[in-house]
């Protein structure tokens, strides 16, 4: 087995590199700024590279400092999960999840009923992930992105969930008006955006109706809002087949034309990989990948 440092001097570490300040890490761990210096130094030694910066008082931590303080952080998540399990086997497992507003609103809420009747040992704590969010913030053990996916792959499990269509859809209400019949009628009715800079119905438009534009514009913030506009009849929405299945099957809403487009983007569950040693991260990534079964 590989020689591990000490963990007071990896304790030391995440403390003097979160405070940038060996003064204030002496402070919270109840010893001497030259106690912090000297269990810095020597993990320092031990790893072969500098970790901080130093200008007198003030420390910077270096790029391989900021990495090591995140996978340390993560680790003495987990370690601190396993000692409440040893310590009360029956407590609640506590999961954190991020997900982004569209994709809670519209897809996750519906099936959340299932989870917790299935995994009743397990308490989620659903967070919001921002749309352009690429990983996970620290303190979550799991989120739904959107995009490209994270940078450095290798430290990130990844798992893909089904390539996006964008279709637009409209209340029945509006539909039975009878003035959609074809894309180009979609120049007398609100296009209602789920972006501010317009790009899902950009993308449409370019493809199936040429050079037509809305009569009105309305832009929302996500696609949960803008979809739900549009069941209200204010205009027409660009919906996919996540976010607006359900309104869909219900016949809240209903698509006024056949033709789709793929998404450049697509959504994906990450996390990082040392997460993965958590067994409610599992349970909640198996789970979720049933959901998408046919």
């Amino acid at each position: 087995m590989r020689r591990l440092p000490s963990l007071t001097a990896l304790r030391t570490f995440e403390c003097a590199a979160r405070h940038a300040h060996f003064g204030r890490a002496a402070a919270e761990l109840c010893v001497t700024d030259s106690a912090v210096s000297h269990q810095i130094r020597q993990l320092e030694e031990q790893l072969g590279t500098s970790l901080f910066v130093r200008d007198g008082r003030q420390i910077k931590p270096t790029p391989a400092a900021l990495r090591l303080l995140h996978r340390v952080q993560q680790a003495f998540e987990l370690v601190l999960d396993a000692c409440d399990e040893v310590r009360d086997p029956d407590s609640q497992a506590q999961l954190r999840v991020a997900v982004t507003a569209e994709l809670t609103q519209k897809w996750l809420i519906s099936r959340l009923a299932d989870f917790t009747a299935r995994f009743a040992h397990i308490t989620l704590h659903v967070y919001e992930q921002a749309l352009k969010g690429r990983v996970p913030a620290n303190d979550m053990d799991l989120a739904s992105t959107y995009g490209t996916g994270p940078e450095d792959a290798s430290a990130y499990f990844v798992r893909p969930l089904p390539t996006l269509q964008f279709f637009p859809v409209c209340s029945p209400g509006l539909f039975n008006q009878g003035n959609l019949k074809q894309p180009r009628d979609l120049a007398r009715h609100c296009l209602l955006h789920d972006d501010q800079d317009g790009k899902s119905w950009m993308a449409w438009l370019t493809t199936h109706a040429g050079d037509v534009q809305g009569a009105r514009q309305l832009f929302f913030p996500h696609a949960g809002l803008a979809l739900e506009a549009a069941a209200q009849g204010q205009g027409v929405a660009m919906g996919d087949n996540l976010t607006a299945t359900e309104d869909l099957a219900s016949g809240r809403l209903l698509r006024p034309f056949a033709a789709s487009v793929t998404s450049l983007g697509q959504y994906a569950l990450v996390c990082e990989r040392i997460r993965l040693e958590k067994p409610a991260v599992v349970q909640f990534l198996d789970w979720l990948s049933e959901q998408f079964e046919p």
